[in-house]
């Protein structure tokens, strides 16, 4: 068992060095620990921050490959040294002694693989190690149950009642066709996949993980699904919500599904040749006994499917802990149960017709040995059970009764295990067949009892009704003409229908992978790029009200001084699964529709950069093309802002603003990525300009713009005339009573007044102005005390308020 856990952890230790992960870097010193977890499928680890803050995981996959071939190896092992250390006896005894060996290696398990901790650092900072809880319960069912059915298997299956023998012996058959025909699927397909993907490093982790690959495939192929999900707690007991995936054999394999479910399609032909020779053979079919095989592998496949097949990990950082796991649906064991009620029914009639037309085929099926006992119509029973030799029968010499094989006394002569079959014949209705004594085979159990034979089998050569013996077939005849064409067309049939389904999911391979989600961000982006908003705003919703939707027209993203260009869309590497299948990456919406993300490289103005665009799953096109949806539009939040203007144009389009309670007029539109000519209103177009000529929006842009209107020679000359009509009409009486005008000019006792250097420029800021210096002379009456005055000159400025008239138009100046 260490040796095959040992060949196990050199395995993973290869698979996970080709991986190269910094994390857990591949070492020597990992050996015990992967041996611990071939042998429990657990793994812990822990660790420490430099702050201090500590975290603990755990994984758990339990490696069936690793597990099958240690309980084989055991198995296979214990009976072979059945005969030399005389581990057969009474089922107590046995029971006991497989108890003790099994609690011994389970011990020695744990110490070996249990106790060692591997350190990735070095120092400390995170340890991974097994469960030796889980190695010990693990390796103590394994033991015992493999050196317990080695030595007592004989005698239990006495013991079984002749229906269950049955049953186990159409499970037992069932099991060996899946593992061969699914097994060689399963670990073809995934070191192909490894292959095609470039991840052949990881082909060393197949066989430890070969059962796994088997449970999946035959979970996908059944028409089951793999499920995963995961889920962060918030403390207090409560859950967030967790995020569910589920995923069909034609989301994770694409169009090779189609070889999976023809696998399935064979393995169930195969499966229903052996299982039905190894029924009695009856005169007609008989359904009833159909139902006792998919019983048990109802049970058997809850199991195996939902206990043992799971993988689950876990990560409790904080106090939350976050936890997911990947497993079969919870109903693939339906489907499960619904396939092997097929097979079971196909057990009745399958192999009759290749004995007819493809005898060649049924024995490679079922086995020729196996054929021939079926063609003689002779009931079957357990072979294992016939090599049983009969107790010893009491002597006189003996002073107590003779022990069987449970240790208590036999009190009769032993019966033939024949005669227990529920399916023997009736009294035959003509002459019987006598049937020659069956050899007594040695046996390991009482070598000093001596064997009795079995007694002779009475064969009828005839039945008088459906479920009785049938008579010995005869040798298979050629097929007739019309036979063969039959087969013929029915083979052709067929695999004309393959041959159309494969070429259908080819060309939906084809159709999807120019439906992928890189494709239709593409689109998007592409009409984005071309101008044409309206298609964009059709495919995207952008989910603002109609009010804010004023630059997301053809007209605006048309009239962009520059639009973005597409470089490249690539899916991001963790959306995709090694076959290239899109997978979910632990994200799933609300809807339960699958999300991932595709990065796009743009370039605007030259510039490049990348944006994110999440994406999502739609409903399938006539139930076979993918359908992606975009929820998130490709635009931007601006706010529009001035403290001089009501409107401000953008591409063209005017946008209204509406005065706020802090100062100024504001609005808030979204538009597309570009950029955008800014402009004033067109009313006052002739007499303001704006201070920014542009706007820029791409993926770092954020917030808003402010536009101010400056003025334009038009609108200085009108204010600098109004200026210096009013410096004339300040020099002209009675208009120099004005208050408006110096203070010095308003007197009625001037004897001249005039405007000697008129203003020459006006400073205008936003509705307000003031002008340049304007230099008045004037001169006051003589008088007595000033018989001839002088000129005096003065330079002042005037100033003034610009008024517009609603809808735009030559602006009210008042100086």
């Amino acid at each position: 068992m260490l040796g095959a856990a040992l060949l196990s952890a050199l395995l993973m230790l290869a698979g996970i060095g080709s991986l190269g992960g910094r994390e857990l870097p591949a070492s020597g010193n990992m050996l015990p620990v992967l041996m611990g977890f071939g042998l429990s499928g657990r793994i812990n680890v822990s660790a420490t921050s430099m702050l201090g803050v500590s975290a603990d995981g755990a994984f758990t996959l339990l490696p069936l490959g690793t597990i099958v071939a240690v309980a084989v190896g055991v198995f296979v092992l214990a009976r072979r040294r059945a005969t030399s250390d005389f581990s057969q006896g009474p089922l107590g005894v046995v029971a006991l002694r497989a108890v003790v060996e099994a609690t011994a290696v389970a011990i020695v398990s744990c110490l070996f693989c249990g106790l060692p901790t591997y350190n990735p650092g070095g120092r400390g900072e995170m340890t991974v190690t097994a469960s030796a809880g889980w190695i010990a319960m693990t390796v103590w069912v394994i033991v015992f149950g493999a050196l317990f059915m080695a030595r007592a298997g004989l005698l239990l299956m006495v013991r079984v009642p002749v229906g269950a023998r049955q049953v186990l012996r159409e499970f037992g058959a069932l099991t060996l066709v899946s593992g061969i025909v699914l097994g060689t699927v399963g670990v073809v397909g995934a070191a192909f996949a490894a292959l095609a993907n470039d991840v052949s490093g990881v082909i060393p982790l197949i066989p430890v993980l070969a059962g796994n690959l088997l449970l999946y495939a035959l979970t996908l192929g059944t028409f089951g699904a793999i499920a995963g999900d995961a889920g962060r707690g918030i403390g207090l007991g409560a859950q967030d919500i967790p995020l569910r995936e589920t995923f069909f054999a034609w989301d994770l394999l694409g169009f090779w599904s189609v070889l999976l479910f023809a696998a399935v399609a064979l393995l169930a032909i195969v499966a229903a040749a052996r299982i039905g020779v190894r029924r009695p053979r009856l005169a007609a079919a008989n359904m009833g006994r159909a139902w006792p095989l998919p019983s048990m592998a109802f049970v058997i496949g809850l199991i195996v499917l939902h206990v043992l097949a799971p993988a689950r990990a876990s990560v409790d950082f904080l106090g939350p802990q976050t936890s997911g796991h990947v497993s079969p649906a919870w109903w693939s064991s339906l489907t499960l149960t619904v396939f092997v009620l097929a097979v079971s029914v196909l057990a009745e009639v399958v192999p009759t017709w290749l004995y007819a037309n493809a005898n060649s085929f049924l024995r490679l099926c079922a086995g020729s040995r196996a054929v021939d006992e079926w063609i003689t119509g002779l009931p079957h029973y357990d072979a294992t059970a016939a090599q049983m030799p009969a107790p010893a029968a009491p002597t006189p010499a003996s002073s107590s009764a003779p022990v069987g094989y449970d240790g208590a006394p036999d009190a009769a002569a032993p019966t033939s295990v024949i005669s227990q079959d529920p399916v023997a014949a009736p009294a035959p209705t003509a002459a019987p067949t006598q049937a020659g004594p069956a050899p007594a085979p040695t046996s390991n159990f009482a070598p000093s009892a001596p064997t009795v034979p079995a007694p002779p089998v009475t064969v009828p050569t005839s039945a008088a009704s459906a479920g009785a013996a049938a008579p010995p077939l005869p040798e298979p005849k050629p097929m007739s003409q019309a036979s063969r064409r039959r087969v013929k067309l029915v083979v052709g049939v067929l695999l004309a229908c393959l041959v159309v389904v494969g070429i259908g999911a080819v060309a939906v391979h084809v159709l999807n992978s120019r439906r992928g989600p890189e494709q239709v961000v593409e689109s998007y982006l592409s009409l984005i790029a071309d101008g044409r908003a309206s298609e964009a705003n059709a495919m995207v919703d952008p989910g603002v009200p109609n009010a804010q939707r004023l630059l997301l027209t053809d007209e605006v993203l048309g009239a962009a001084t520059s639009r973005i260009e597409v470089v490249e869309v690539t899916q991001d590497a963790q959306n995709t699964s090694p076959n290239g299948a899109d997978i979910v990456s632990g994200r799933e919406g609300m809807d339960g529709g699958e999300r991932l993300t595709v990065t796009a490289t743009l370039s605007l103005d030259g510039q490049r950069f990348p944006i994110s665009v999440p994406v999502k799953a739609g409903g399938k096109e006539f139930g076979l093309l993918n359908t992606w949806e975009l929820d998130v539009p490709l635009v931007r939040e601006v706010t529009l802002r001035s403290d001089s203007l009501d409107a401000i144009t953008v591409g063209g389009t005017e946008v209204p603003l509406e005065d706020s309670e802090y100062g100024g007029a504001s609005t808030t539109q979204y538009v597309y990525f570009g950029i955008y000519e800014l402009g004033v209103g067109a009313g006052v177009s002739d007499y303001l300009e704006p201070d920014q000529n542009s706007l820029t929006v791409d993926a770092s842009f954020t917030g808003g713009v402010e536009v101010n209107g400056e003025p334009t020679q038009t609108l200085e000359d009108l204010v600098l005339e109004a200026v210096n009509a009013q410096a004339t009409q300040c020099v002209t009486p009675p208009g120099n009573m004005d208050d408006v005008c110096p203070y010095p000019l308003r007197s009625t006792k001037l004897d001249s007044l005039k405007v000697t250097a008129p203003a020459t420029e006006v400073r205008v800021r936003g509705d307000s102005f003031e002008s340049g210096a304007i230099t008045f002379t004037f001169r006051e009456n003589p008088s007595n005390w000033n018989k001839n005055p002088e000129d005096r000159t003065n330079d002042y400025a005037f100033s003034g308020k610009i008024e517009w008239p609603e809808g735009g138009g030559e602006p009210t100046i008042t100086v």
